[in-house]
């Protein structure tokens, strides 16, 4: 059986993350991201690159933007092939995509192929939720190849025996990594994984037998000793009791999904146990109605505490219009709001600027920052030195400190998982080269037999299973 794979977007960076795989003549795309900087052609998956393969099926590991953003002009541009996913996910969709639109209002995209944004308007945003099919995890999916659509391009004879099946990946709610199977043969895609707990999620529950072809991630793969979750725990607690015994707030800026409601889960249990001091926590922006679709599913998906709400968690909403008169400028407060990178005009940007000048207050940075961001400039500046963040020049008062509660696997974890497969071919994405690079030296130091290939964007790679 031939397998083809491409990267039409995500090789060698985590950026507009699309995977292509064609299983002897079924077309698969597996997801369709907005690179999280570029706002030029490499803002949106090159679909360009594929000329007349035949797509037949378009399946979502998740909902975060640098995977799902892209969506509406992957569907424009592929409208017959199936839409898959799975129930959380779906839920997520329109919320998402209403964010996606405002990015490209903020700042316009150039360069892209005329009519790319056709599908990026807010009168499509409840369209994209009913197209897909939503499945359960561990749930066989049967997938079915119509060639009429692509006449002689489909030259292949699809197997009759192909399914593709979600394994909880760990990484937020409804993310999951791909499995498909035609023929005896094994081919997984882990999305965007997690193996070990996190506050509100169980690891990732993923397939251990022999694969034919792994596709893995590598956002940590570059990190050999990251800080434990407990530690980090005790690390954030301090910081927080340090501020609060300085009359001060704590402003913690969180992604929208996945990260805001992991770090309300771990302050509330730091609270619960004393280690905090009972100081009201506040929150805001597009996360309220993510947080919600985390308590729909509260039950229905692997959860490290099964049925716990996060709306049963005391903490007041905040509103974009009126946080700059917030409560928390005269009482110690924690603040968890978007964005995690402090983008330009977000709430966590526009509260940061005033937090930065007042002396008892501390930032909290709670994870990855890119260097293009406010965000970066933020984590590497220093106290009362000036600094640019955003094109202006700053100075920061406050204390600062940075946190790494990662929703991705650890390098360790994601060794561990290729040696545990032994995959006879392997493909390492959704890392930068320094990650790539050092996965591939640890696997070819302890299976040299593997065939391993950091793909470029845009070339095809055949192999037979």
């Amino acid at each position: 059986m031939t397998i083809e794979l491409m990267m039409l977007g995500g090789a060698g960076e985590i950026g507009a993350n699309s995977c292509y795989l064609n299983i002897n003549g079924h077309g698969m795309v597996i997801d369709a991201g907005l690179h999280p900087r570029r706002r030029d052609r490499a803002a949106l998956p090159e679909v360009e690159v594929l000329g007349d393969r035949p797509v037949h099926s378009f399946v979502l590991t998740h909902a975060h933007t640098d995977h799902l953003g892209g969506f509406p002009y992957m569907l424009k541009s592929l409208p017959h092939a199936r839409m898959i996913t799975t129930r959380p996910t779906r839920d997520l969709v329109e919320i998402m995509l209403r964010n996606t639109i405002k990015l490209f209002n903020l700042e316009p995209t150039t360069q892209l192929p005329s009519g790319a944004l056709e599908y990026y308007a807010p009168a499509m945003l409840d369209k994209f939720s009913p197209v897909f099919d939503a499945v359960l995890y561990n749930e066989p999916v049967a997938l079915s190849t119509d060639d009429t659509q692509y006449g002689s391009s489909a030259a292949l004879t699809a197997p009759k025996d192909l399914t593709l099946t979600f394994h909880d990946a760990g990484h937020i709610i409804g993310s999951a990594g791909v499995l498909v199977e035609a023929n005896g043969a094994a081919i997984m895609h882990t999305g965007d994984v997690k193996f070990s707990p996190q506050a509100l999620l169980k690891g990732a529950s993923f397939p251990k037998h022999h694969l034919d072809c792994l596709i893995i991630e590598c956002t940590n793969g570059a990190e050999e000793n990251p800080h434990g979750y407990e530690e980090e725990k005790t690390r954030l607690a301090e910081f927080i009791t340090h501020i609060y015994n300085q009359n001060g707030s704590v402003l913690l800026p969180t992604f929208a999904l996945g990260k805001t409601q992991e770090v309300l889960k771990i302050v509330h249990e730091l609270r619960q146990a004393e280690r905090i001091p009972k100081m009201p926590i506040f929150t805001g922006g597009m996360s309220k109605r993510i947080t919600k679709i985390y308590d729909r599913y509260a039950e229905a998906v692997p959860r490290q505490e099964p049925g716990f709400l996060l709306k049963s968690i005391p903490l007041t909403y905040v509103k974009y219009e009126t946080m700059m008169s917030g409560k928390f400028f005269n009482e110690p407060s924690i603040v968890i709001i978007s964005s995690g990178m402090l983008n330009e005009g977000s709430p966590s940007y526009q509260l940061a600027q005033r937090w930065m000048t007042i002396r008892n207050f501390g930032i909290g940075v709670m994870g990855y920052q890119d260097s293009s961001t406010p965000g970066y400039a933020l984590l590497h500046s220093e106290r009362d030195v000036e600094f640019t963040m955003a094109n202006k020049t700053v100075i920061r008062a406050c204390e600062l400190e940075r946190f790494r509660f990662s929703a991705h696997a650890r390098r360790d974890e994601l060794l561990d998982y290729i040696f545990a497969t032994k995959p006879n071919h392997l493909f390492l994405v959704h890392g930068d080269p320094a990650a790539t690079e050092s996965m591939r030296s640890a696997v070819e130091a302890n299976f040299p037999d593997i065939n391993i290939t950091i793909p470029q964007h845009g070339e095809s790679y055949q192999f037979e299973v």
